[in-house]
């Protein structure tokens, strides 16, 4: 089975509230696989998905977050239109400014919207890479503090897909996407 990648970046701005923010789309052919190191893939078996209803953190696997002061960051981008079933979307969420590395997240919150949600529709929120990941499909918005202790100067991504077999119907169009990062500040 051939795991190559068909890349397609589209970049498009949008205007929020007087702010011009950049979003990049991406379609990943082949079932949520990302590239790992020196040309190899990661399949979508080993992707970290946790569904809506599992609890957060637990204690023993939560890193320390700092106890300084705390701050926010709110990223937009513009979600894709999925034409495709069984195919990977992206929307990448660039981090406004600059944060300490040391930065600890003490929640994310999310929106997306897509119209029509296609029967088999899925949607995951990732941390830095498509290990650690939130399984956002039953809620369109919502927050979580599954991310908590992780780095705040890392990116995140929102990936898209629908499975099953047969054609799509109408492409599922994409909106605005939005998180709000609050951290702590090392103090």
């Amino acid at each position: 089975m051939n795991h190559s990648l068909i890349f397609s970046i589209v970049s498009s701005l949008a205007l929020l509230g007087g702010a011009t923010t950049a979003a990049a789309q991406i379609r990943i052919d082949r079932n949520f696989s990302v590239g790992g190191t020196a040309g190899t893939t990661t399949p979508a078996s080993q992707i970290h998905a946790v569904p809506a209803n599992t609890p957060a953190v637990t204690a023993s696997t939560s890193p320390a977050v700092p106890s300084g002061p705390t701050a926010a960051y709110s990223a937009d981008a513009m979600g894709p239109t999925v034409v495709a079933k069984n195919a990977s979307y992206e929307t990448v969420f660039r981090i406004p400014g600059t944060i300490p590395a040391a930065a600890g997240i003490t929640n994310v919150a999310w929106k997306y919207d897509v119209n029509p949600k296609p029967y088999g529709f899925e949607a995951v929120l990732c941390w830095q890479d498509q290990r650690n990941c939130w399984n956002v499909t039953r809620n369109a918005s919502g927050s979580t503090t599954f991310f908590n202790g992780k780095s705040a100067a890392q990116p995140f991504t929102l990936h898209y897909r629908v499975t099953g077999s047969g054609p799509l119907g109408p492409p599922a169009q994409g909106s605005m996407n939005q998180i709000i990062v609050t951290y702590a500040l090392p103090g």
